[in-house]
């Protein structure tokens, strides 16, 4: 399967299509709802774009790399061919019987069209509806990365959920932290070191082992003083909960031992 068409131009369609590229596959064609996405993503893989899926051309291989909410509208107007979705938490169902081989081919990684990534590190996680395709689409999945994980539709929507707590949430804890610190002119790099070495930290240790912190500490006087300093509602509300789930965890762990 040497030959494959990309559904979608956005972050995940991008990195994809330039690692398959680099990896001696040709990229087809390229298919956007916007013709001009289309058409900046096809000048990066050196091929042909269209944003009319009843002009897709023949290939080995379909990945359809678009939003969870319009799989099922695009794969309803595409003929019976070997496809794959990229999603981690839509099912292998969502092909049914519209298709002879079908499967998931899943990057567990957050991705920025502009941001580059070292994609032989991330974990592919592949699921197919026979044995035989999907050792063909393992066998992709290990020209692009050195992690190639087998799951199946369950496992990868837990995978996905633990993701979004993983990255997603945590990130948005770091927009908060952010927006509290520029209210005192203070830089949010400072706490890169602190969030690095928190990263460096689960290399080697389960996260329950390396939480830090007064909630960790049960020190209730110091969460009080930040609560009452805190002015946004939400913020200050969102401090309590998580302080109140850390120590719920932590009180959890202590009875395990």
């Amino acid at each position: 399967m040497k030959n494959i068409i990309l559904l979608g131009s956005g972050n995940v369609a991008t990195h994809l299509g330039i690692a398959l590229k680099n990896s001696n596959y040709t990229i087809v064609q390229v298919y956007s709802k916007s013709i001009e996405n289309a058409k900046v993503l096809a000048k990066k893989l050196d091929t042909h774009f269209t944003n009319d899926l009843t002009k897709l051309k023949s290939a080995d291989l379909i990945i359809v790399s678009i939003n969870d909410d319009a799989i099922l509208s695009v794969l309803s107007q595409i003929k019976n061919t070997s496809i794959v979705h990229t999603s981690g938490s839509i099912g292998l169902n969502v092909f049914k019987q519209q298709f002879s081989n079908y499967g998931v081919f899943y990057p567990v990684q957050t991705f920025k069209k502009e941001v580059d990534v070292n994609i032989s590190e991330i974990p592919f996680c592949i699921e197919g509806n026979s044995l035989e395709f999907e050792k063909k689409l393992i066998e992709i999945a290990k020209e692009l990365t050195n992690n190639v994980v087998k799951m199946n539709s369950h496992q990868r929507k837990q995978l996905h959920i633990a993701a979004v707590f993983a990255c997603n949430f945590s990130n948005h804890m770091y927009s908060i932290a952010d927006d509290l610190l520029a209210k005192k002119d203070i830089d949010f790099k400072i706490l890169l070191p602190l969030i690095n070495q928190t990263i460096a930290n689960l290399e080697s240790n389960k996260p329950k082992k390396v939480q830090t912190g007064p909630a960790k500490r049960k020190d209730t006087a110091i969460i009080q003083e930040h609560i009452a300093t805190i002015k946004e509602k939400e913020i200050k509300e969102l401090y309590q909960k998580i302080s109140a789930n850390i120590m719920k965890h932590q009180a959890i762990e202590g009875k395990d031992k």
